[in-house]
């Protein structure tokens, strides 16, 4: 199975919820995010298993590095991924 890699500036709910949609598709999930998740977001990821998150200020490029040495995987921006992508659509 594929690993799928996410960055973003920060994560929160909507994207919690669109990683749980998805999460049976991968084998593990890994986020680098320049701000730790917070609140709801926070506790609704202590509830799934198999995700990494990685709090670094250039999450781009420990992401696109990750992805890499990882052969299998998929590498998407947080913004673009999911119902916030969904959100943000002007249509």
């Amino acid at each position: 199975m594929k690993t799928l890699i996410l960055y973003g500036f920060g994560i929160g709910v909507v994207d919690v919820r669109s990683i749980k949609k998805i999460i049976n598709k991968y084998e593990k999930i890994i986020v680098y995010t320049a701000k730790a998740p917070q609140g709801k977001a926070k506790d609704m990821l202590k509830e799934l298993e198999n995700i990494e998150i990685f709090e670094t200020l250039n999450f781009y490029n420990e992401a696109k590095k990750k992805a890499k040495e990882i052969k299998n995987s998929d590498l998407e921006d947080l913004g673009d991924f999911g119902d916030r992508a969904m959100m943000r659509d002007p249509c």
